[in-house]
């Protein structure tokens, strides 16, 4: 670790989080679904009296006890991603409080569109601090060295259960689709291009290890 990029780390890093809970709000207002990391709390919102940041939080607190669980310790990472979670949780409530518009469908493609390009530039920047990612990112690092398989294979399985559980929710309770649509397909298929692209125009982003060992996505 090198102690003096720790502020600019934390800088960023609290960047990176502010940025991906405006991406999140920006999917959820189009109403064409969620990422699929935001499916679960979406649907578990849909039909709780719980906010989808509060939800939100549950998801990174049930991931932190499977890093446990699979890990078999608990490890600092582990516990600071739990403590990463709560913020976040209260920014993504606080962006919702905050912007609630009615829009037309060509607002709804922009903000779409800006959604996935914020939340693709938050992805960068925090996975660039190389600190500690958000527990479901995590989560799929820790099975991915656990049991020795490729990230972006873990990952496109984990997206696939999150859409899975997240239908499964909105057709029993609600008989919709609510968390999943054109905003859902659109995040997978762009959000890795404008991490991609983040780290074109700004490569200064990416960081030495602050833990021993990169956490940047596959």
């Amino acid at each position: 670790m090198k102690e003096k990029q720790l502020a600019r780390r934390i800088l960023q890093y609290a960047a990176g989080l502010i940025s991906m809970a405006v991406g999140l709000v920006l999917l959820k207002r189009t109403y064409w679904g969620v990422s699929p990391i935001t499916a679960v709390p979406d649907a578990v919102a849909n039909i709780t009296p719980l906010t989808l940041g509060n939800a939100t939080i549950l998801l990174h607190v049930l991931c932190v006890i499977l890093q446990i669980i699979v890990q078999r310790k608990i490890t600092l990472k582990s516990v600071l991603c739990l403590g990463v979670g709560v913020p976040f949780g209260y920014l993504v409530d606080f962006f919702m409080w905050l912007w609630d518009p009615q829009m037309a469908v060509w607002q709804k493609v922009i903000a779409l569109v800006l959604g996935i390009a914020i939340q693709g530039f938050g992805v960068a920047l925090i996975s660039g601090c190389d600190m500690m990612l958000p527990a479901p990112d995590e989560f799929n690092n820790v099975v991915a060295r656990t049991y020795d398989k490729k990230l972006g294979n873990v990952k496109m399985i984990a997206d696939a259960v999150y859409v899975v559980i997240a239908i499964v929710i909105n057709l029993i309770f609600q008989h919709s689709l609510a968390s999943v649509g054109i905003s859902s397909v659109a995040s997978v298929l762009l959000t890795g291009r404008f991490v991609q692209l983040t780290y074109r125009l700004f490569p200064g982003v990416k960081m030495s290890p602050f833990f021993g060992a990169a956490n940047a996505p596959e």
